[in-house]
């Protein structure tokens, strides 16, 4: 006698994505159609966007997504959840590491080789060494503290910071741009602790190399500003009106290794000038200018503006760069690839 198959009845379910900022008491569930009225014009869109692209991608999952800017604080809706977790300094691990399914987070999940810090110019490369050794620190802090020791360790994945500041605007070619350089950041000296850190650094090292570049290079139409994004100095349109409108875009690191502005000039087609960039899978292929140290910048400048073609191949290749691997949409193929893996 042969028996026939039971029915297997499978429920199909959508997906669920929930919204935690600093400011919320607890997460908020998004409704795409219905998005919160208060987000800020700040990294947050990049984020969101990439979520809508993974629904697409795992349509009728069941699965939770948690937005979160959270590292110790843990909700009940992210129990087994997919958290993307955003503003990490430290590479630190959150406490509920162990409670979720999957985390992806920017700022990496682990620090760089002493030996890099080692290559750079002595007044950066102890800042670095510095922030390293508090970073170990947390980490370490942040293991000990990890909830439910003994379940199976979740695993964290790296994605890149995005854009922040940046409009949508269809900028003119690289060839066509009347600014050669530009550059917008806080000044070098900001805040107390800008003496310990090493973006403050940085900021310096950059500045000293852009006045010798504007007096070797007389003619170099540079644009540096020193003032905050988003403080009421410099709105997101007068910043992307302004990025869109240079050849080459500074992106010095910030107090971690990756910065916003790398990606902001690949996306708008910058010819993107950038110090060492970590060993993360999103930045092979990258075709930033790398600088050894900030002194090398007006040898680079002046070879950058005196071929044109280079500028051009380096410009074509940013914008392939960024729709391929750090767009909303190649990052959420990333991690609708993990997740799928994790089922």
């Amino acid at each position: 006698m042969v028996r026939a198959n039971p029915l297997r009845y499978i429920r199909r379910m959508r997906n669920r994505f929930f919204l935690w900022l600093y400011n919320y008491p607890a997460p908020v569930e998004i409704d795409w159609a219905r998005l919160p009225g208060d987000l800020p014009p700040n990294d947050v869109r990049y984020y969101l966007a990439i979520l809508q692209h993974v629904d697409a991608l795992l349509p009728d999952g069941g699965l939770t997504f948690v937005l979160t800017w959270h590292f110790d604080t843990f909700h009940e809706v992210m129990k087994d959840a997919i958290v993307l977790l955003i503003g990490d300094e430290y590479q630190q691990v959150p406490r509920y590491q162990r409670r979720v399914r999957a985390i992806f987070k920017n700022g990496g999940v682990r620090g760089e080789p002493l030996s890099k810090a080692l290559r750079m110019p002595l007044p950066l490369a102890w800042r670095v060494m510095l922030r390293d050794a508090r970073s170990s620190i947390f980490r370490a802090w942040r293991w000990w503290q990890r909830e439910s020791p003994r379940r199976a360790v979740t695993p964290m994945y790296e994605i890149p910071a995005g854009y922040h500041s940046l409009l949508e605007v269809e900028p003119a070619t690289v060839e066509n741009r009347p600014v050669d350089v530009f550059f917008a950041g806080t000044p070098a000296s900001s805040g107390r602790m800008g003496f310990w850190r090493a973006s403050a650094m940085t900021r310096k090292l950059m500045t000293r190399a852009l006045a010798r570049a504007q007096a070797e290079i007389p003619g170099a139409k540079i644009d540096c500003m020193m003032v905050s994004v988003n403080s009421g100095r410099l709105s997101p349109e007068i910043y992307t009106q302004k990025l869109a409108s240079a050849k080459i875009a500074l992106a010095p690191r910030g107090n971690m290794e990756e910065t916003n502005r790398l990606i902001e000039g690949a996306k708008l087609g910058c010819v993107v000038v950038s110090e060492a960039l970590p060993a993360r899978w999103y930045f092979h292929g990258c075709p930033a200018v790398i600088l050894p140290r900030w002194s090398e910048f007006p040898r680079i400048l002046n070879s950058l503006l005196g071929n044109p073609a280079r500028m051009k191949e380096l410009s074509a290749r940013g914008r392939q760069w960024w729709d391929s691997t750090v767009s909303e949409k190649a990052v959420a193929a990333y991690i609708a690839r993990q997740v799928s893996r994790t089922r």
